[in-house]
């Protein structure tokens, strides 16, 4: 799995918030970037578990290892609006019910395999979503 597949599997697993290419790049503050809403360290170990789904340890380290949950963290509160923070909070709650749903477990006590199937399902979702809906307004086109 390479870095680009990564961050969209992230960002479709966080309620479809994706950064900002030129921040991302550029490594700037978003200057319309929100207050920063507090992550707990549950939430920072929820997404290093996330991110060690998509790229788990094998003979070299993990994302855990790399510490990608404090990069979300930093992304998030340096990048995203005020709106779009909360949207990222929510997906991680939303993330773990349907967890819940699917394997009467909440994400953090689900097993490797149960974690990786739902997000192989929730990316599936979200891309027969992506589908059926354009991301631009075809009628604006043709104005």
């Amino acid at each position: 799995m390479n870095r680009r597949e990564l961050l969209r599997m992230i960002a479709i697993a966080t309620g479809g918030v994706v950064i900002g290419g030129e921040f991302l790049l550029s490594g700037c503050k978003n200057p319309d970037s929100g207050p920063g809403l507090a992550f707990s360290p549950d939430d920072l170990g929820f997404l290093d578990e996330i991110a060690e789904t998509i790229l788990p340890k094998t003979d070299t380290p993990g994302a855990k290892e790399a510490r990608v949950g404090g990069f979300m963290i930093t992304m998030v509160n340096d990048c995203y609006t005020e709106r779009d923070q909360k949207e990222f909070h929510s997906g991680l709650e939303k993330i773990d019910a349907a967890c819940k749903k699917m394997h009467n477990t909440g994400f953090m006590k689900a097993t490797p395999q149960q974690r990786q199937s739902l997000l192989i399902s929730l990316d599936k979702e979200a891309s027969d979503h992506r589908k059926k809906k354009p991301d631009f307004d075809t009628e604006q086109i043709k104005r």
